[in-house]
């Protein structure tokens, strides 16, 4: 969840709502940054799994704004500041390494500290929507939560050898 301002919270159900805005945001900011992690990328298997998470981000971008639809008749998001700051890491990461599997572990830690970051936030939002009695968002918050966790584990999958070939080019 993005910075807080004081007493912008004053029950459960605004924190929610507060925090369906931020993942929008997350979700329309990654969809951004995975367009240049995809160029930067050299690893074929990583570029097919950016592209492919980029697709499911989209859609996981599409169940947000209905979600939040339903709850204020409006799907504006909040900018969230810590995925800017974490998509600025992968940008940073493009700049300051040459192509090759340094830059391609790099972009991978990157993809997973925004991954870690989705997971605890859907984790918290399914909770809520299920307190709250939404239980259809909590349902499509769970999906959503559980394909995080699958994007996760196949960045993990790939690190473990991208990271091999980063220390070998050294």
């Amino acid at each position: 969840m993005g910075l807080i301002t004081p007493n912008e919270y004053e029950d459960l159900r605004s924190l929610y709502v507060g925090q369906l805005q931020y993942l929008l945001s997350t979700e329309t900011q990654i969809v951004k940054g995975l367009a240049s992690m995809i160029e930067h990328a050299q690893d074929t298997q990583l570029k097919q799994a950016f592209q492919s998470h980029r697709q499911e981000t989209e859609v996981q971008a599409d169940r947000l704004r209905q979600m939040l639809t339903e709850l204020t008749d409006d799907d504006d998001d909040k900018k969230d500041p810590i995925t800017t700051a974490l998509i600025s890491s992968g940008t940073n990461i493009v700049s300051e390494s040459s192509e090759g599997p340094v830059r391609d572990a790099g972009l991978l830690a990157t993809a997973q500290k925004i991954e870690h970051y989705e997971i605890a936030s859907y984790g918290s939002a399914r909770e809520w929507a299920r307190i709250l009695g939404l239980s259809e968002h909590a349902r499509l918050l769970e999906q959503t939560l559980n394909e995080e966790k699958h994007a996760d584990s196949l960045l993990t999958s790939i690190s473990q050898r991208e990271n091999s070939e980063a220390a070998a080019a050294a």
